[in-house]
């Protein structure tokens, strides 16, 4: 949270450990810090070094390319974002990925689990 905090000039909110979630927590840079004045979420999953990078909220839209091609999220915000995570050893997910079927291990008790309920959702 520091390094987008000083990466942005401004505070970022914070989330952490919800409660019967995959996800360990989310840091939000406020849209007031964005080029394109959508904030930025940033979901760290709990297994691994996971991350997932969207505008606005998870599923506001198709991805980061949908978000930029929509005038909402600037390339260079993007960037410093990637950058910081890619600095601290995370693994950045796209987001498009996360909508695939997860046929791997583990008690989802859906009918077709994805790999956004494996690694970022509720269970």
């Amino acid at each position: 949270m520091a390094r987008l905090e000083g990466d942005f000039a401004s505070p970022c909110g914070n989330e952490r450990d919800t409660q019967d979630s995959s996800e360990y927590g989310r840091v939000t840079v406020p849209a007031d810090a964005t080029v394109c004045g959508t904030r930025i979420v940033v979901c760290v999953s709990k297994f691994g070094s996971l991350a997932l990078v969207c505008a606005d909220n998870p599923g506001a839209f198709l991805g980061t390319g949908e978000a930029q091609a929509e005038g909402e999220l600037d390339a260079a915000d993007l960037d410093r974002v990637n950058r910081a995570l890619s600095d601290l050893g995370y693994a950045i997910v796209p987001e498009e990925l996360l909508e695939c079927d997860y046929a791997g291990p583990g008690r989802l008790h859906v009918q077709r689990p994805t790999w956004w309920q494996r690694f970022f959702g509720s269970f």
